[in-house]
């Protein structure tokens, strides 16, 4: 399967272009990542809101 990538400036479907020859960024993913209803770290980042929230960062 062929994924869409994108830097800065256009989008390409080239599997083997890591850095855009025009711009000089990487090219990254247009697609969000899988959503799953088990989320292995929804633990984690309750405890870091809760903790932020009681130093006042948020």
């Amino acid at each position: 399967m062929r994924l869409l990538k994108q830097c800065e400036c256009r989008y390409t479907m080239n599997q083997s272009l890591e850095i855009c020859d025009l711009c000089k960024k990487p090219f990254k993913t247009v697609y969000p990542p899988k959503f799953s209803l088990h989320d292995k770290y929804a633990h984690y980042r309750r405890r870091m809101k809760k903790e932020a929230e009681t130093r006042g960062s948020l």
